[in-house]
């Protein structure tokens, strides 16, 4: 039996590069809380759909969540240190997901990062970026 793969960062993922300071308001999708619901249950709906509906802030809790394509998005396809260029690659084997930089398609990593989840691979690699200045945040901009 498998198990279907999360289609979206879960809200402590979310919450986390909000700490770190990004702007996520190019998110496709959000997990929204209706307050006045007894089971408070949170519920993923599209994102423009929700801001389209201008929902009451007071009655509803929303946090923003990207997808995959949205974190491929916001990744740089390459990233230049101070000797070289390296390229963003994505790739699978032995049951594992794995993204990185790399100058090459050895083994010569300069970030790399492996899951059994796309989704979460990808993630790890956006902080990654975020702490390290490539993906410029806040002020930054």
């Amino acid at each position: 039996m498998t198990m279907k793969s999360k289609q979206v960062l879960s809200i402590d993922q979310m919450k986390h590069l909000q700490e770190l300071g990004l702007d996520m308001s190019d998110a496709s999708m959000c997990w929204c809380l209706f307050w006045g619901n007894k089971k408070e249950k949170w519920e993923l709906e599209i994102y423009e759909d929700v801001i389209n509906q201008k929902r009451d802030s007071s009655f509803w809790e929303i946090i923003p969540s990207y997808t995959l394509q949205d974190i491929l998005d916001k990744l740089p396809k390459e990233i230049k240190t101070s000797t070289d260029t390296c390229w963003l690659t994505v790739s699978y084997g032995c049951d594992v997901w794995c993204i990185y930089y790399s100058m090459s398609v050895g083994f010569d990593y300069y970030k790399e990062f492996k899951s059994e989840s796309l989704l979460d691979t990808a993630y790890e690699m956006l902080c990654w970026c975020i702490e390290n200045g490539y993906v410029k945040v806040g002020k930054e901009e």
